[in-house]
C-alpha cells in the first residue's frame, strides 16, 4: 500500500483522447495526459470496468474487459498503482441504481454468487496475463444500498454480502493478499449511514477486506467537518484505512454544469479554478491529519476532461482542464505530501448571518463567526465590531458594520465563494419599514393534529414517515414539527394540500428542509394549480432543494388567478436517505 495516494479516475479518457482531447500543461506545452499527471505528483489511477457496455448504447462500448486491459497497460507502463472498480452492471452503479448484468438478469442465489466469483476470476486473469494486473481493486461501486438489484438490495444484508464475499473470494485467489480489497461507500461525511452499514454487513459475515473507499462531494455528502469527524470515529471502529475514492469540485459557473450555485454555495468554495484547488487542498489535510498515518489519500474522479460544445454534464465544469485542455491550478493539489499538511491554518471564515431589524429598532451586532481550519475543524471566534454602540436603524435600507476577529489580525480573511481575501469581517444589516407577519393559509402547518390535513403518498415498501418534534428556545414552548421520511431502499414520497377559492393575486410557497444528499437524490418544493375553466391542463412551479443537515428554506412565487385551484407540497425520489421538512407557509403577496 502507497504511503498516500494522489490519484485520479481516468475511466472516460480513452473516449476524450479518440475524440481529439488535446492537453497542455500550466504553461501551455502540449503533452500526454497520462505523462502530465505524473509530473505533478499523481501516483494512482482508477479504472471502472462494466460487464457488457454494449448492452448499453450510451456507453459507446467503453469501459469493457478489452478496453481496460488496454488503459490497464498503460497506467502501469506509467509507474501509476492501479485501482480497479467492478461495478457487477453492464453500465452505472451507484445508489441510486445497481443494475444486473444483462447476461445475468436470471440468476439468482448461489448461480449469482457463482458469477460474480467466476467472473470476477477471469477479468484478474485477464489483466495479469497483460502484465497489467491491478493493485487495488473495489468490488462494487457505492453499495451502500447494495448491488446488483434486486437479489443484493439492502436491507438484505445476508444476500448482499454473500455477493461480495463471491468477488473477494476471486481476488484473493488470483492476487493474494498483496492485492489489496477495498469496499466503497458514497456519503463520506455521514457517520451514521457508514456505522450502521458496516456493522450489519460484518454481522452478516463481510470479511478480508483491507480499506474503506469514501465518496466525498462537498456539495452532496456533508461539510468538511462532517468528513474530518466521520472519517476519525470509522477508524477507531473497524481500524481500516481510509481512501477518498472519489472527490471533485467545479472550476466554473455554468448553466449546462454538473452543479447549480445552490450546491456551489454547500459547499462553502467558488466554482472556479482557486476553489477547485481549496476543495483538494482540504481534502488532503483532512485526510492527511487523520490519526496514525490512516488516512491514505484522494482519488479525483475524471479531472481529465474538457467541456465539449452544448453537451454539459461533468466536463463542462468539473475537470481540471479548461476549454483547450490547459491544465488549471488544481493540479497543483496532486503535488501534496504529507509533510505539506498546515490544519492550523485557516481556510474560510464564514459571513455573519444577514440581520433583518425593523427601523427605529436597536440593533444587536453577531458576537461570534466560525472559521474553518484545513483540517475541517470549525472554531468560533468573537468579533469586534467598529463602533458597535454607534449602529442606529434610522432608515430603511442596508448597513454594513466591519469588524475584525480577535487573534487574526495577521490573517487575511478569505471569502470561499467570491475567492477574495480581505481583512474585515463584515454584518449586513437590512432595515425594513416593519417585519412582515405572514397569515399561513396551510391548515394545521405545523401538523398539531397530525397529519390529517395533509395528503400523502409514497412508494410505500420501506419507507417510514413521522412526525418528529423539536423543541426550540424558549423551553418549554410547543414543539416545532417536522415529517420525517426515510427509506431503507430507493423511494418516492409526497406531501401536499389543495386550496380552493383563493383570491387572485402573487402568492409565495416556503418550506424548510434538512436531509442527505447524494446521486439521485430528487427533492422538489411544488405548486400545481389548474382552472376550472380548463381542468385537463395545469401548471406546474417548482424549487429544486439540494438537502444539507443544517434546516434551508426553500420559495417559491407565482400568480393565481380567478378559479384557479392550487395544490402545493414537497416531492422527493431518492436512493436509501432520510430527509425532514418542516414550517409549511403560503400567503398572499399582494
Amino acid at each position: 500500500m502507497l504511503d498516500y495516494y494522489k490519484g485520479m479516475d481516468i475511466s472516460f479518457l480513452q473516449e476524450y483522447m479518440e475524440k481529439g482531447m488535446k492537453t497542455y500543461d500550466l504553461d501551455g506545452t502540449p503533452t500526454d495526459p497520462l505523462k502530465l499527471a505524473k509530473k505533478h505528483g499523481v501516483n494512482a489511477m482508477r479504472l471502472r470496468i462494466w460487464h457488457t457496455p454494449e448492452n448499453v448504447p450510451e456507453s459507446g462500448g467503453y469501459c469493457s474487459l478489452e478496453r481496460t486491459i488496454a488503459m490497464a497497460k498503460k497506467i502501469k507502463q506509467e509507474g501509476f498503482d492501479f485501482l480497479l472498480d467492478f461495478h457487477y452492471s453492464d453500465w452505472w452503479a451507484d445508489p441510486g441504481k445497481q443494475r444486473k448484468p444483462m447476461a445475468w438478469e436470471n440468476l439468482h442465489g448461489t448461480e449469482l454468487e457463482e458469477a460474480v466469483y467466476t467472473y470476477t476470476k477471469k477479468v484478474l486473469c485477464a489483466l495479469k496475463e497483460a502484465d497489467a494486473m491491478p493493485d487495488m481493486v473495489q468490488i462494487g461501486n457505492e453499495i451502500r444500498s447494495g448491488l446488483l438489484f434486486p437479489d443484493g438490495e439492502l436491507p438484505d444484508y445476508a444476500s448482499m454480502v454473500r455477493l461480495v464475499n463471491a468477488g473477494i473470494r476471486a481476488a484473493r485467489e488470483i492476487g493474494g493478499k498483496e492485492l489489496l480489497i477495498m469496499i466503497h461507500l458514497d456519503q463520506g461525511g455521514r457517520y451514521f449511514y457508514l456505522k450502521d452499514w458496516f456493522d450489519r454487513a460484518f454481522e452478516a459475515g463481510l470479511s478480508d477486506f483491507d480499506v474503506i473507499g469514501l465518496s466525498y462531494y462537498p456539495f452532496w455528502h456533508g461539510t468538511f467537518n462532517d468528513l474530518k469527524e466521520t472519517t476519525k470515529k470509522l477508524i477507531q471502529d473497524f481500524k481500516k484505512p481510509i481512501i477518498l475514492a472519489e472527490t471533485a469540485h467545479a472550476w466554473r459557473k455554468s448553466k449546462n454544469g454538473f452543479i447549480d450555485e445552490a450546491q456551489e454555495k454547500i459547499a462553502g468554495f467558488a466554482a472556479s479554478p482557486l476553489g477547485q484547488r481549496m476543495v483538494l487542498d482540504m481534502d488532503n489535510t483532512i485526510m492527511a491529519s487523520l490519526p496514525d498515518k490512516m488516512g491514505r489519500g484522494i482519488y479525483y474522479w475524471e479531472p481529465l476532461c474538457i467541456p465539449r460544445g452544448d453537451e454539459g454534464g461533468w466536463a463542462e465544469n468539473m475537470g481540471i482542464l479548461d476549454e483547450r485542455g490547459q491544465a488549471m491550478e488544481a493540479i497543483h493539489s496532486f503535488e501534496f505530501v504529507r509533510s505539506d499538511a498546515k490544519p492550523e491554518l485557516p481556510a474560510k471564515i464564514y459571513k455573519p448571518q444577514r440581520l433583518t431589524v425593523q427601523v427605529h429598532q436597536n440593533v444587536q451586532l453577531t458576537e461570534e463567526v466560525k472559521v474553518l481550519y484545513r483540517d475541517g475543524n470549525i472554531q468560533s471566534h468573537k468579533v469586534k465590531w467598529e463602533n458597535a454602540g454607534a449602529v442606529k436603524a434610522d432608515e430603511i435600507g442596508t448597513i454594513f458594520v466591519k469588524g475584525t476577529i480577535d487573534g487574526f489580525d495577521g490573517f487575511d480573511r478569505f471569502d470561499g465563494l467570491n475567492d477574495e481575501w480581505t481583512k474585515p469581517v463584515v454584518q449586513e444589516i437590512e432595515v425594513v419599514e416593519k417585519l412582515m407577519s405572514e397569515k399561513n393559509l396551510f391548515a394545521d402547518a405545523n401538523w398539531d393534529d397530525g397529519m390529517t390535513q395533509w395528503e400523502t403518498s409514497s412508494s410505500k415498501n420501506g419507507v417510514n414517515v413521522q412526525l418528529y418534534p423539536e423543541f426550540e428556545d424558549p423551553f418549554p414552548a410547543p414543539p416545532v414539527n417536522a415529517v420525517r421520511v426515510e427509506g431503507v431502499k430507493n423511494f418516492t414520497f409526497r406531501i401536499s394540500q389543495k386550496k380552493k377559492n383563493l383570491a387572485p393575486g402573487r402568492y409565495v410557497l416556503k418550506a424548510q428542509y434538512a436531509g442527505i444528499d447524494t446521486t439521485g437524490v430528487d427533492v422538489h418544493l411544488f405548486a400545481e394549480k389548474t382552472n376550472d375553466a380548463d381542468t385537463q391542463n395545469s401548471e406546474l412551479f417548482q424549487a429544486v432543494i439540494h438537502p444539507t443537515k443544517e434546516w434551508q428554506e426553500a420559495e417559491i412565487h407565482f400568480l393565481i388567478e380567478e378559479g384557479d385551484t392550487l395544490t402545493a407540497g414537497l416531492t422527493i425520489s431518492a436512493p436509501p436517505v432520510y430527509g425532514m421538512v418542516r414550517r409549511f407557509l403560503l400567503y398572499k403577496e399582494y
